[in-house]
């Protein structure tokens, strides 16, 4: 793998993180008495910058209110890791990609609130003024950049 050449949101940055991603080997966790889960790392425009979709949740939520996260969540059953942090992205932040967005997926992480969660990678061609937070779910949108 390659460190990026560019931080910018390019066709060049996404050859790269392709790229990257096909040499990458996803170590699956056990998923034994687990709940699993996905979220999606999105890459997308924040200014300009490659960035990553970040969301604060609405404080009155059940479990994990007020935390900062990436969109995902449980995975339905019969649904498979990528289908669950596409349709997160979607449901939290209406944004509705299909598989030709999704570049591949990272180590699988044990939390301590007992999921195994998935990380999916995820390149959009979108901005951020784009973004609509559920309001039952995400209290408001934000951009991480890569710099």
């Amino acid at each position: 793998m390659q460190a990026l050449q560019s931080l910018n949101f390019t066709a060049q940055t996404l050859s790269e993180v392709r790229g990257n991603m096909r040499l990458f080997e996803p170590r699956p966790q056990s998923k034994q008495e687990l709940r699993p889960a996905a979220v999606a790392l999105t890459i997308f425009s924040g200014d300009g910058e490659a960035a990553i979709i970040i969301t604060k949740r609405v404080s009155t939520l059940r479990s994990h209110g007020g935390q900062w996260a990436l969109p995902g969540g449980r995975i339905d059953p019969g649904e498979s890791p990528t289908q669950a942090a596409l349709r997160e992205l979607h449901e939290e932040v209406d944004l509705s990609l299909d598989h030709s967005n999704v570049l591949g997926t990272l180590d699988d992480y044990h939390t301590r609130s007992g999921y195994v969660i998935t990380p999916v990678v995820i390149w959009a061609d979108v901005s951020l003024s784009e973004l609509k937070p559920n309001p039952d779910e995400v209290d408001s949108i934000h951009s991480f950049s890569f710099s």
